[in-house]
């Protein structure tokens, strides 16, 4: 069966396995654009309802196709049953008021470039060549959470500005995906293969500064920044304090290296290592070891820690020659207006 025949009867017959007050619901099949991820969709929304979870038709024919075990009859009952649990366990129009949505908010960080196309249609913010989204977590539980991502019109019909709910987004972020912070020992035991599982040790964040500057004790250390769950962590760098906090386990300024869409890396700028050899790293590890739709970026970036800058590495460096140049110029100046001061003229006196 090909792909458009399948979504065609899974369309047609879901219907016939739903329960009778789903007779006149509304069967939308769409093409869904998400981080990092296209799929064609399904969704269910009764008379009552102005929202209702997407699910995956591209990720279903695969199943179909795969295993012979798996009919077109197994496909719809499941269908049915992951929205009549999400009815039992949640009630989506909860989610249309900003006011009960707010508390479900959280953020994720992905590549700009290569999601383009989805960031026209919902609210973001760009640092450098990332894209900071905004999500609402509608079910959390010991396989996963369930979430959707903030468009422009679900942000229209909260009324509310991106600034707004941006703030809230920071805020409540910690509270749904909590920073996680793992020791990853000595770099250079990275870099030559070793186990990880033999130089990692596991610490939740209580106080990031701490556990940081308890890592320190190792040569050349390298700290995961992800959340609990360490899935889609990588946003977890941006969270309110978390950049100042690792600034000060570290005593100062520190490289970020994006790992994946699920956490980024940090180690201190000591000047122990080249931003540029570590770019090559990061490209090196996304062409044989990250999943194309979970590469962040091949760009190294750096947090100046006194003035607060999150920046590419580059262009910290850029930065710190133009002040370099500045001060040389500033300098320069101040001794020729020093020479140029007319000296006091001498008196004659006459005793």
């Amino acid at each position: 069966m090909e792909f458009n025949q399948f979504v065609d009867e899974v369309k047609g017959r879901i219907k016939q396995f739903l329960p009778i007050e789903y007779e006149d619901a509304q069967v939308r099949i769409e093409e869904i654009k998400k981080l990092n991820e296209n799929y064609l969709g399904i969704s269910i929304l009764k008379e009552d309802q102005v929202l209702a979870p997407t699910f995956n038709l591209n990720q279903m024919y695969e199943m179909y196709q795969s295993d012979p075990q798996i009919t077109m009859e197994s496909i719809l009952r499941n269908i049915t049953d992951m929205v009549l649990e999400v009815s039992e366990q949640f009630d989506l129009n909860n989610i249309t008021e900003y006011e009960n949505a707010k508390d479900k908010l959280f953020i994720r960080v992905s590549s700009a470039e290569k999601n383009a196309e989805m960031l026209q249609n919902v609210p973001h913010q760009i640092k450098e060549d990332l894209a900071i989204t905004y999500h609402l977590a509608i079910s959390i539980d010991d396989v996963g959470m369930g979430s959707t991502t903030i468009t422009n019109d679900i942000l229209k019909r909260y009324g509310i500005s991106e600034e707004q709910l941006h703030a809230d987004a920071m805020e409540n972020s910690p509270h749904i995906r909590p920073v996680h912070v793992m020791i990853m020992g000595n770099i250079i035991e990275q870099l030559m293969g070793m186990d990880p599982e033999t130089i990692m040790r596991d610490e939740p964040a209580q106080n990031i500064a701490e556990i940081i500057s308890k890592g320190m004790e190792n040569e050349a250390p390298m700290f995961i920044i992800t959340n609990s769950q360490t899935v889609g962590g990588a946003g977890v760098i941006f969270y309110p304090e978390v950049m100042d906090q690792i600034g000060e386990g570290f005593q100062g300024d520190f490289f970020i290296l994006p790992s994946s869409t699920h956490e980024t890396l940090v180690i201190p700028d000591n000047g122990a290592f080249d931003y540029r050899v570590l770019e090559d790293m990061v490209q090196t590890i996304n062409e044989n070891e990250v999943a194309p739709e979970e590469q962040l970026s091949d760009h190294v970036y750096h947090y100046d820690v006194k003035d607060r800058v999150f920046e590419r590495a580059d262009k910290f460096e850029e930065r710190q020659k133009e002040k370099t140049a500045q001060l040389s110029k500033n300098e320069h100046t101040g001794k020729e207006q020093s020479m140029k001061q007319p000296k006091a003229k001498k008196h004659e006196m006459e005793l």
